[in-house]
């Protein structure tokens, strides 16, 4: 679920950087193309706005922690998806930062060139080394998208993987839904 709301808020940060449509109007139409439910919409809504409100001070950090670029000139995934990670890294509490760098390199591979994901892999690594968190907030929304899959702390699950598991089997087996 947290996936897919971050793969449609990057969408919806691309769409609007490239200039082809206000920012209300992209949630509103991507959210339901992507067919998000309430709660997905919710935190969404939530890491978009984040990132708009927050998009000079982020860029500032980006370009902190690049050499031989500058935010402007770097391609518009590769500058969005910077974006989307930088705020949930220092500036959200609901994932840990290498999860985050680990969610903006797999888009990469889906939606940048073939060198995105090592150049976003490693200017996110400088950022996790270079710079502190702000805030560390979790909101109602990324509580409600956290929720789906609570973790017990006495529950031990024991599995052999024999093989890469997507982040929804992940979830899933965290969640001990799938055995």
């Amino acid at each position: 679920m947290r996936h897919q709301s971050r793969e449609t808020a990057f969408k919806i940060i691309y769409q609007v950087d490239m200039g082809s449509v206000d920012v209300e109007t992209a949630l509103a139409h991507t959210m339901e193309e992507d067919g998000l439910n309430q709660r997905e919409q919710a935190f969404c809504r939530e890491l978009v706005m984040a990132v708009e409100n927050n998009k000079a001070e982020i860029d500032a950090i980006i370009q902190r922690n690049v050499t031989g670029w500058t935010v402007g000139r770097m391609m518009s995934v590769d500058r969005n998806l910077l974006r989307l990670a930088v705020y949930e890294m220092l500036y959200s509490g609901h994932i840990a930062q290498k999860g985050a760098i680990n969610e903006a390199v797999e888009m990469a591979k889906i939606y940048g060139k073939k060198e995105s994901s090592g150049f976003i892999n490693s200017v996110l690594d400088k950022v996790m080394k270079n710079e502190e968190r702000k805030d560390s907030i979790v909101t109602e929304a990324a509580k409600e998208a956290m929720a789906e899959a609570p973790i017990k702390e006495d529950e031990k699950v024991t599995m052999i993987i024999e093989r890469e598991v997507t982040e929804e089997e992940a979830e899933a087996i965290l969640a001990g839904k799938l055995q």
